[in-house]
């Protein structure tokens, strides 16, 4: 026979306060309630195993406790998942934020968060030239957007994004600090990523400063890229001291092509990356600007808090900027 479901009026009883005490431990509203009363309401939920009932909890507070995180198609195929890790580490974060606060998320794709929006309290999306087609529609829903990343426009989302402009500075500073006088930039084409313009700027600033011109190669930064940049520079002898890939994902790629080709690095190539991929870099010991991750998802997950439950006026639209950090390793 089937166990039956604890109610909150049995976690109420055990802990010795009333069903509308724990009602308001369990909606967050605990801010005026004394810590043993709190301490005694969780170990009764933790000892009855109570679950909540999220149909009912979204009756009473017209909320669903629900963050919808929006990641674009290039996340199933096989290149565009490894593109991407950054993104999925976010994601893992941000679950374990989000669930402290009371909240869970539902990884969606465009179409589906359309089709579910009624499913959600709030938006957080990763800012690429994709996701920009979509945003003026997605703003029509009036619930709070995140993009993580800014878009070539604004569009009244909140704004998270770590410091671009400085990655590239830093990388360039690097680069030459070691000695490494010719170096390419690898990036996408103008426009189609801001932060990665933002990079770009950064990196090209650096180098007027130190009076030398900015060499650039575009494509769609992706592993191939970096491999086949590498093949046909070496093929054509035209390779530089070092490259400077504005995303981790290309560097990889350029650092197979360097086995494949049995190039030295960094003594013949020297490889630079940036965001600091969780796991993948420092597996490969490459040297790489680190974007704050944890931090983007702690900041995320508060933000979005924040905005859903304010009870009074919207909050006003927030832009934040984290700095990023060299790290420095074996391919440079």
């Amino acid at each position: 026979m089937a166990k039956k479901r604890v109610t909150l009026v049995q976690v109420a009883k055990d802990a010795g306060v009333s069903p509308t005490t724990v009602s308001h431990f369990l909606n967050g509203n605990f801010q005026k309630m004394g810590s043993e009363t709190k301490e005694k309401i969780r170990l009764s939920i933790k000892k009855l195993n109570y679950q909540v009932n999220p149909v009912a909890k979204s009756l009473i507070t017209g909320r669903m406790h629900t963050i919808g995180l929006i990641l674009s198609d290039s996340i199933y195929d096989g290149e565009g998942y490894f593109e991407d890790l950054y993104f999925l580490h976010f994601a893992k974060v941000i679950k374990q934020q989000l669930k402290t606060l009371g909240y869970k998320i539902i990884l969606l794709d465009f179409e589906e968060i359309f089709m579910n929006i009624q499913m959600v309290d709030g938006i957080i999306v990763k800012a690429t030239m994709d996701t920009e087609k979509f945003m003026p529609k997605l703003m029509d829903f009036h619930v709070p957007v995140i993009t993580i990343g800014r878009h070539n426009l604004a569009y009244g989302a909140h704004v998270l994004r770590v410091n671009d402009y400085q990655s590239g500075q830093l990388g360039v500073e690097h680069l030459l600090s070691r000695g490494y006088e010719h170096l390419i930039i690898l990036t996408y084409p103008h426009g189609h990523v801001p932060g990665f313009d933002d990079r770009l700027n950064g990196a090209s600033d650096a180098l007027q400063e130190h009076g030398k011109l900015t060499t650039v190669m575009t494509g769609d930064m992706t592993e191939a890229f970096g491999y086949n940049t590498v093949i046909n520079l070496a093929k054509n002898n035209q390779l530089p001291r070092a490259l400077f890939c504005l995303n981790d994902i290309t560097a990889i790629g350029a650092l197979k092509a360097c086995k494949d080709l049995d190039l030295a690095v960094p003594e013949e190539l020297a490889i630079l990356g940036v965001d600091d991929m969780p796991t993948i870099s420092e597996l490969l010991s490459l040297s790489t600007i680190r974007h704050p991750i944890n931090e983007l998802a702690e900041a995320a997950s508060k933000l979005m808090i924040q905005a859903i439950e304010s009870d009074t006026e919207p909050i006003a639209l927030a832009e934040e900027v984290f700095s990023t950090e060299l790290m420095v390793r074996r391919t440079s």
